[in-house]
């Protein structure tokens, strides 16, 4: 069977008539791997993780303090609101047998449950939503 084009296979003419173009669907998926890369949720994490990284540099410059446990559950909440920006912070293990352990200075502090935080010189125990740290220690974002 002769052909007169290298258009007219009859394979090819069956994907055609199908819809099925695999260069197509490729394109396709480009599209929806760029379109999702550049979302503004993406975008969104980027702000985010420099406004946490911000407030933890400003948390640590004027003096504020995380008392915590390495086995508290709401330590390791607080530590997560500020992603990886957390080694910023100053962070004292009240534990005695955690890590670099400071139970005596949790004690003088007067330190009863985690996690506390100290800002400006008052003690306030409980986990704090980034606002309320921000708002605590007078932090405000560069526009």
């Amino acid at each position: 069977m002769a052909q007169s084009s290298a258009g007219k296979h009859p394979a090819v003419q069956g994907w055609i008539k199908r819809g099925k173009f695999p260069l197509g669907t490729s394109a396709l998926a480009l599209a929806a791997a760029l379109t999702w890369g550049c979302s503004p949720s993406q975008t969104q994490s980027v702000a985010t993780a420099s406004y946490e990284a911000q407030l933890a540099q400003h948390l640590t410059q004027s003096g504020s303090v995380m008392y915590g446990a390495y086995w508290c559950p709401h330590c390791a909440d607080q530590k997560a609101m500020f992603g990886e920006a957390v080694n910023q912070i100053t962070y004292v293990e009240c534990a005695a047998d955690g890590p670099q352990a400071q139970p005596e200075l949790c004690k003088a502090k007067g330190v009863q449950g985690y996690p506390s935080w100290e800002i400006n010189g008052q003690l306030l125990p409980g986990v704090k939503s980034l606002e309320d740290l921000a708002t605590l220690s007078g932090f405000q974002a560069p526009q």
